[in-house]
């Protein structure tokens, strides 16, 4: 039974959250910079609200975006991988099943054997 973990490609790239929460920081900070210098007037308790709510949208299709190209990802222990196509070793798999064991003389020992 091999030990090695079969695991597919991760996607690379910034955190959703990390992106969202920073512009949160960057747009609440301007906000803030913008009324100090009196450039425009804005409630602060609205200015919060609104730019909370834009950043909760962005989490949530944020994730079902990250969520939708996970899935997308292709199978690689199912179909195997472009690379291996020419090679004559075959792919390493999880393994026999503990319930199709052969016995002695290369019987199955299953329940139905």
């Amino acid at each position: 039974m091999s030990t090695q973990q079969q695991s597919r490609p991760e996607v690379s790239g910034p955190a959703v959250g990390t992106i969202v929460w920073g512009a949160v920081v960057i747009v609440m900070g301007a906000l803030m910079f913008a009324n100090r210098l009196g450039w425009l007037t804005i409630d602060p308790g609205y200015a919060a609200a609104g730019v909370l709510l834009l950043a909760g949208l962005g989490l949530v299709v944020g994730g079902v975006l990250a969520a939708r190209r996970r899935r997308a990802l292709p199978d690689d222990d199912a179909a195997g991988t472009p690379s291996d196509a020419g090679t004559s070793q075959p792919a390493a798999g999880p393994g026999p099943s503990p319930y199709e064991t052969l016995g002695p003389r290369g019987e199955g020992q299953g329940p139905t054997d």
